[in-house]
């Protein structure tokens, strides 16, 4: 399952709880945080210095994933639904709220604009919905803007069991063009 969505919507908090409320359940549960990952084992052709950030290798990633065993597989990170999965969950926020979230991770200015544009453009969603197109695999966007952790977590289990496909739900655009 991928949980999939512009950096600062709440992809690692939401994963883990997801993953403890599963195991919790009986189930068991892999938690991948995809830039640690990346990071740890070397999964990248190189590094932007310009954005901080690693150009992933897929296929190295995909035959570093492919080894890996559970019940409940959780890929945590926005490249998530580009990589090989039965289920994506496109996790949204508003993008002032993104804007506050990043600040305070320290995120370049050039950094922040890029992802907060990604939000107001729908790119998560849009690169899903592709998935959802060429290989059908469902698609289920939530918006997290003052949700708790538990209510997203129940949505996704109820959305997981019965295959929920759920998208254009959110329209950041008209009210945040301004900050493209």
């Amino acid at each position: 399952m991928a949980i999939t969505g512009t950096p600062g919507v709440g992809k690692s908090t939401v994963s883990k709880a997801l993953r403890d409320r599963l195991r919790e359940r009986g189930l068991s549960v892999k938690y991948i945080d995809l830039s640690e990952v990346v990071k740890r084992e070397k999964l990248y052709t190189e590094k932007d210095e310009s954005m901080d950030s690693y150009v992933v290798d897929f296929q190295k990633l995909r035959e570093y994933l492919k080894d890996l065993k559970g019940d409940v597989l959780i890929l945590d990170g926005h490249i998530s639904h580009l990589l090989d999965v039965d289920y994506i969950v496109v996790l949204r926020c508003n993008p002032r709220v993104i804007e506050e979230r990043l600040k305070k991770r320290g995120y370049s200015e050039e950094k922040i604009k890029e992802n907060v544009g990604a939000e107001i453009l729908d790119v998560s969603l849009v690169e899903s919905l592709e998935r959802l197109k060429r290989d059908n695999i469902p698609v289920y966007e939530i918006d997290t803007t003052n949700r708790s952790v538990d209510s997203l977590v129940e949505e996704i289990v109820e959305g997981v069991e019965k295959r929920k496909v759920r998208y254009g739900i959110v329209d950041w655009l008209e009210d945040y063009f301004f900050m493209l």
